[in-house]
């Protein structure tokens, strides 16, 4: 009886191990196809638009992102500008066309040729003055500081940031700091300079914000009108209803999953969709709208797609609107916003600039959206991007993330960076990409590069020892500068 027992057991373990198996081998399977776009995506964009190398953009930004990534093999056709991924040489491939002006775009439910044909009548990108003072220009002078900034201690600030931790990688590509309109300091990683467009990730979420505010003032939407996407304007849709604030605030509602990783909705709209747009917005309402905070790639990308219908509804129109009401009147040399395969901007992740030009966006806001004393955005908009959007417990507004608490909910004066001002307000993205605002000082700063591990970067100290800099005193329960600045 023991014995066969004994042997009962022996069969069930062997077969939960076969189905453990089988089940590991299927994860990794559906996974792989994610892992072979994301490379040719993100190597097409590193090669033909910053300009890196394939073997340090796979090493550096690439394989420490995912044991996975060991699995997938690419090739760069330099020639036609493509880059083409596959897992273990053989599954699930993926290519990525670059295209000048739009950059670089996976072919999802399409081919190379067909995206190639929606890039001849985009207008060319905005040269710029190159010998004007920054931010008009790119002349730039940093041999003379202000006397209110201490040299000393704001170079101990880049020291910082471009310092590599023990046991860690950090790898930050650019910094840039402005102080009362002017770069007061910048520093590149090797093969980066101030000319180099970097990948901002969500960074690009608070410029479809600004996007957005633009075609208020210009009367193209309002903010409180129902989104004008057809699919939602049936009689008994209930996701009518939702707002242009509502997606701003992201409160839309939609049951939509901010994960990365296999059978998760950001990722399968990065990384499997034609249209990120049409993937967000076939999703079934969850909340009423309005009512509750749920961060959203998805909805970013619905209202992009609702931003290009408004200037015409293709590739072309949306990127002269874009040159023409941002790019031009911000001196925005560099950058690049790339569309999906369906020819929309991707508002939630694909926006490439210079760090000068990061911070020619942060100066704007700061400057309340008025450039050469013309007004770009609505009187009180960064006012309404900075407020506190419902039940997101103070830490975000419309589009962009702020450094308060809910005062509802905690005491006076609580921050989310308790040794930063309470006032600041910021973008970021994926691998530590950051643009902070703090008007109460004056300053914007911006931060690229690609930090795999959040150990290896603290946000907060450095932009304290920014702040010290310039004589800054913010106070708070936490005093950073007591922490190993190798962290």
């Amino acid at each position: 009886m023991a014995v066969k027992r004994s042997r009962l057991v022996r069969r069930i373990l062997g077969l939960v191990l076969i189905l453990t198996i089988g089940a590991g081998l299927a994860y990794v399977y559906f996974a792989l196809p994610i892992g072979t776009g994301y490379t040719a995506k993100y190597l097409c964009s590193s090669v033909f638009l910053i300009g890196r190398g394939e073997a340090e953009t796979v090493e550096e930004d690439i394989r420490p992102g995912s044991v996975l990534f060991t699995l997938i093999s690419s090739s760069v056709d330099r020639q036609n500008r493509t880059v083409t991924a596959r897992a273990l040489g053989l599954f699930h491939e993926r290519s990525a066309v670059y295209r000048p002006d739009l950059g670089c775009t996976l072919a999802i439910e399409t081919d190379i040729r067909t995206l190639r044909e929606q890039a001849p009548t985009v207008a060319a990108g905005f040269a710029g003055d190159r010998d004007s003072p920054w931010p008009r220009g790119d002349a730039v002078d940093v041999s003379g500081l202000p006397p209110e900034v201490e040299r000393h201690a704001l170079n101990g600030a880049l020291e910082y940031a471009f310092a590599e931790p023990e046991g860690g990688r950090r790898q930050t590509r650019a910094v840039v700091v402005v102080h009362r309109g002017r770069i007061v300091a910048e520093r590149y990683a090797e093969g980066i300079g101030p000319a180099t467009p970097l990948l901002g990730w969500s960074m690009a979420k608070t410029v479809v914000g600004v996007l957005t505010g633009m075609m208020v003032e210009e009367g193209l939407l309002e903010l409180h009108q129902p989104v004008p996407l057809p699919l939602w304007q049936t009689e008994d849709d209930p996701r009518g209803t939702i707002t242009i604030n509502d997606m701003l605030q992201m409160s839309s509602g939609l049951d939509f999953s901010e994960v990365y990783g296999p059978f998760a909705d950001a990722t399968d709209m990065l990384y499997g969709s034609r249209s990120m747009a049409g993937f967000a917005a076939n999703k079934r309402l969850r909340h009423e709208p309005g009512s509750v905070f749920q961060y959203s790639s998805g909805t970013t990308n619905i209202l992009m797609k609702v931003l290009q219908e408004r200037t015409g509804g293709d590739t072309a129109s949306m990127h002269r609107y874009i040159t023409d009401r941002l790019y031009r009147p911000l001196g925005l040399t560099t950058a690049v916003f790339e569309p999906d395969a369906s020819g929309v901007p991707v508002g939630s992740s694909y926006l490439y600039a210079s760090a000068r030009d990061w911070a020619r966006i942060g100066l704007f806001m700061l400057n309340d959206g008025v450039v050469d004393g013309l007004r770009l955005l609505p009187a009180g908009w960064i006012a309404y991007m900075t407020t506190p959007a419902p039940d997101s417990r103070g830490t975000y507004g419309a589009h962009v993330w702020l450094n308060a608490a809910d005062p509802k909910e905690a005491l006076p004066g609580d921050r989310v960076y308790e040794s930063l001002p309470r006032s600041m307000y910021y973008m970021r993205g994926h691998n530590a990409q950051m643009v902070a605002v703090l008007p109460d000082h004056d300053v914007v700063v911006v931060r690229l590069g690609v930090t795999h591990r959040e150990d290896d970067w603290d946000k907060e100290m450095f932009l304290a020892m920014v702040l010290e800099s310039f004589g800054a005193s913010v106070g708070g329960a936490a005093d950073p500068f007591t922490r190993s600045a190798a962290r």
